[in-house]
C-alpha cells in the first residue's frame, strides 16, 4: 500500500508539473508567434540605379519599395563614394507611393559621402501602395574604371500610433546598389568558336524617351502613349510589371499606347534588344493610375529641396496594344492588386491544441 501511495503521490507532482509547464509554454508561443509573423512580412527597399554611367554624366537615384501599409514617416542615409559620385542637398526631389505624393521632412549632408533623407507625411495621415520614397540625382566625378556603392544606413519606417504613445515600426530589407562608370558605346570583345576570329559587340542604347518624367499620373478612362529612340536597329519588348504587352522588330523607334488601364501602380519597361549580339538596354516609368484626379498635398520641404516633377498629363493610360508592327501581343491587366494575407491562423492553432493536452492531463490527475 505504500508503494501505491507513493507511486500516486509521484504521478499527481509529475502530472502538476506538466501543467505548469504547458501553462508557460502557452504564454511563450503567444508571444513567439506573432513575432515569427511579423519577421515574414517585410517590406523590400531597394536602391534603384544603373548599374553604368558615364564620365561627366548626371543619372538618377530612386529609393523603391514594394507593397507597403499604413506607411506615415521614415528616414535613411544614403552612402556613397565622393571620389566617384557626388549630391546636393537640392538634388533630392519628393517620391509618390499609390499615387500620393510623400513630402520630405527632412534632408542634408551630413558627411562628404552620406545624405540623409527624412520623407513622411502630416500627422497620422497613411498611405499604402507601391512607389518611391524620394529621387536623387548624383553628378559622376570619377573616370572610367571607378565603381561606388550606393548603401542604404540607418534605416526606419513607421506607422502611427495605436496602443501606445509610439509610433510602430515597418519591418523592412534594405537592398543596395552599385553603379561603375563606363566610356560611352564601350567595345567588348569576344571569340567566337564557330568562326575563329574576334567581332566587336555594341550595345544598344535608348537615347530617348517620353514621357520624360519618372513616375507619371493619370486616371481612369484617359490613354497614355509611350515612344522611344534606339541608336542601332533592335528589337522592342514593351512590358508591364514583368508581362509581355506588345513586340516591335527591327526597329530604331517605337511606339505604345494604352486605353484600359486599371487603378493600381504599375512599372511599364521598355526593352531594347540587338539579336545578333544578344546585348539590350532597359528604359521604365512608374505609371499611377487613379479614380479620379487627386490634389497632391503641399510638401513640407528641407532648404534648397525641389518639388517633385509633374505629372505628365499628356494621354490616357490603356492597355490595349497599336499595331506598329507585323508582331504584337495584348495581356490585360488584372482588375485588383494583391494584398497580404491577414496572419492569425497559427496562433488559433497552436493554443487549441496546447489547451486539449492540458484537459487531457487534468483528467488524469
Amino acid at each position: 500500500m505504500k508503494g501505491k501511495g507513493g507511486n500516486g503521490r509521484r504521478l499527481w507532482l509529475l502530472e502538476g508539473y506538466s501543467m505548469e509547464v504547458l501553462v508557460v509554454s502557452m504564454i511563450m508561443m503567444l508571444a513567439v508567434i506573432p513575432m515569427m509573423m511579423a519577421q515574414g512580412s517585410e517590406v523590400t527597399v531597394t536602391v534603384n540605379a544603373p548599374e553604368y554611367v558615364e564620365e561627366g554624366e548626371t543619372f538618377d537615384v530612386t529609393i523603391e519599395v514594394d507593397y507597403i501599409e499604413d506607411f506615415n514617416a521614415g528616414q535613411f542615409d544614403l552612402v556613397f563614394d565622393p571620389r566617384v559620385v557626388k549630391t546636393k542637398e537640392n538634388d533630392v526631389t519628393v517620391g509618390r507611393i499609390g499615387g500620393t505624393e510623400i513630402p520630405i521632412t527632412m534632408c542634408g549632408l551630413v558627411d562628404s559621402d552620406t545624405i540623409k533623407i527624412m520623407p513622411g507625411l502630416s500627422g497620422g495621415t497613411t498611405v499604402n501602395g507601391t512607389g518611391y520614397f524620394v529621387k536623387i540625382t548624383f553628378e559622376v566625378k570619377g573616370t572610367e574604371g571607378d565603381e561606388s556603392a550606393l548603401n542604404i544606413s540607418n534605416g526606419e519606417l513607421v506607422k502611427p500610433p495605436v496602443k501606445s504613445e509610439y509610433p510602430e515600426e515597418i519591418p523592412a530589407e534594405w537592398i543596395d546598389a552599385k553603379i561603375k562608370i563606363v566610356v560611352e558605346d564601350e567595345e567588348v570583345e569576344v571569340d567566337e568558336e564557330d568562326i575563329g576570329e574576334e567581332v566587336t559587340l555594341v550595345s544598344p542604347n535608348i537615347t530617348a524617351w517620353k514621357p520624360g518624367e519618372v513616375v507619371i499620373s493619370d486616371t481612369v478612362g484617359e490613354s497614355k502613349t509611350f515612344n522611344i529612340s534606339v541608336n542601332q536597329i533592335a528589337d522592342i519588348s514593351w512590358q508591364i510589371n514583368g508581362t509581355e504587352v506588345q513586340t516591335d522588330e527591327s526597329v530604331t523607334e517605337a511606339v505604345y499606347t494604352s486605353t484600359s488601364a486599371v487603378i493600381g501602380t504599375w512599372n511599364v519597361s521598355v526593352i531594347a534588344t540587338n539579336t545578333t549580339t544578344g546585348l539590350s538596354d532597359m528604359h521604365t516609368w512608374i505609371w499611377c493610375i487613379t479614380r479620379t484626379a487627386t490634389v497632391a498635398p503641399t510638401p513640407t520641404l528641407a532648404p534648397e529641396v525641389t518639388s517633385a516633377p509633374e505629372a505628365d498629363t499628356e494621354g490616357t493610360p490603356t492597355l490595349q496594344e497599336k499595331k506598329t508592327v507585323s508582331k504584337e501581343k495584348t495581356t490585360p491587366l488584372p482588375a485588383t492588386t494583391s494584398t497580404p494575407k491577414a496572419p492569425g491562423f497559427e496562433q488559433v492553432f497552436a493554443v487549441t491544441l496546447i489547451l486539449a493536452i492540458a484537459y487531457i492531463l487534468r483528467r488524469k490527475s
